[in-house]
């Protein structure tokens, strides 16, 4: 399939491939922008002004193209990118839960084969690891890890997939590390949640020991946190409190969050005062409220995608009367200025989303393609957002643990 095909073709079915957001993302220089400052900083080792960033917008109008045209931004900077949409499957509220998942879509510049396991092959290729590992703050259980891996003897597939997510249990890191060294490994049992963020800082710098740029991280439908009960939402107010204030010194974070967000979830259910207050009462998160109160404040100040301009939607009809012919080997009987009056004429008003001019583009050149010069009309619905209003009720009473994800589910 060529690459013009492969465009239109992700454009009909909705789904963002890196062309097609490469080819197709208008009006989104200033986020391009910001991400491309901030690797920049982390390339000449200086802290960025932010190392993470909220897309908002409605439900039509770009997110996940955006999304995918910083993963490409960010490649051709030679990153390693991870992607990874909440749900229930891959809660917010829980990073055990979720960095599994991230490390399986977590892909090198230039390869369409996820996982981590060449980042770490490439890492140990790296003179004075373990000596230059010393300076990291690792956790004791990390750090056994690494040095074990850096043996490359006994228990190294397992090692590595330790790091993508799948745990080895505190009994099973003793076992191999008294196989690469002969004594005893002296370590506390731990869980695998109070490790995790340790585990975020390990594949923070195998990514840079590996020698590239640096690493993004791309969460998408974070809106859907509102489908969490009070303590969910919580502590993934928390998590993402942690990213924005940096996770790793060359991480960076993209959260893409629905526009009726902050008004259906955060002001609705008064998540401002109740989440950081909810997390301070229970001894065990009173720490993780500061983290809360950060990402609630940087949620309301997300700025809404503005909407493109006439003229950038005149230049992406344009690439698409473009693009359609070369994927389709067809020349059209209208000019391109012709058909931007057609497609305007159907969707009738600027205020519509950036999906519903593509999609009444795409619809009146198929037409066109199939039966000629001959007029099509086009009805487009209403793009609506998602409803954020559903929750689970048991889980908004207070006294009620978080439920367990079984991880059959997950693994």
């Amino acid at each position: 399939m060529s690459e013009a095909r492969a465009i239109i073709e992700g454009l009909r079915s909705g789904i963002p491939y890196r062309e097609t957001a490469e080819a197709m993302t208008v009006g989104r220089e200033p986020n391009l922008r910001a991400l491309g400052a901030s690797m920049e900083a982390v390339a000449e080792g200086r802290s960025p002004k932010t190392r993470a960033q909220i897309v908002r917008g409605q439900y039509g109008e770009g997110k996940t193209h955006l999304m995918h045209a910083l993963a490409a931004r960010a490649w051709d900077a030679n990153w390693v990118v991870s992607l990874l949409s909440i749900s229930k499957e891959t809660p917010l509220d829980r990073l055990d839960y979720i960095y599994p998942k991230l490390l399986a879509n977590t892909y090198r510049p230039g390869s369409n084969q996820p996982g981590i396991e060449p980042i770490v092959g490439e890492a140990l290729r790296s003179p004075h690891l373990l000596a230059e590992a010393r300076e990291i703050e690792f956790s004791e259980r990390t750090r056994a890890v690494l040095d074990n891996l850096a043996r490359q003897n006994a228990g190294f597939a397992e090692l590595t997939a330790d790091i993508g997510g799948r745990f080895l249990s505190t009994a099973e890191l003793k076992r191999i590390h008294r196989e690469n060294f002969t004594r005893p490994l002296k370590m506390a049992s731990t869980r695998i949640r109070d490790e995790i963020l340790a585990y975020f800082r390990l594949v923070d710098w195998l990514i840079w020991r590996g020698e590239y740029g640096g690493w993004l991280i791309l969460f998408d439908e974070v809106e859907l946190i509102g489908k969490f009960g009070r303590g969910g939402r919580a502590h993934s107010y928390a998590n993402l409190g942690r990213f924005l204030e940096g996770i790793g010194d060359r991480t960076l974070s993209v959260f893409s969050v629905a526009g009726n967000f902050h008004t259906d979830v955060v002001v609705a259910r008064q998540d401002m005062e109740r989440a950081p207050q909810w997390l301070a009462s229970r001894s065990r998160e009173a720490d993780e409220a500061r983290y809360a109160e950060i990402a609630l404040q940087e949620l309301a100040a997300a700025h809404p995608l503005d909407p493109p301009t006439a003229g950038q939607i005149r230049q992406m009809l344009e690439q698409l009367y473009a693009l359609h012919q070369e994927a389709y080997q067809w020349a059209p009987s209208f000019t391109p200025e012709a058909f931007y009056d057609r497609v305007r004429q159907h969707v009738g008003t600027f205020d519509a989303r950036l999906r519903t001019w593509i999609r009444i583009a795409l619809t009146l050149l198929d037409v066109a393609l199939q039966y000629g010069g001959e007029e099509a009309t086009v009805q487009a619905g209403v793009l609506s957002d998602i409803d954020l209003s559903a929750e689970l009720e048991a889980e908004e009473d207070e006294n009620i643990e978080q439920p367990e994800i079984s991880r059959r589910r997950l693994f």
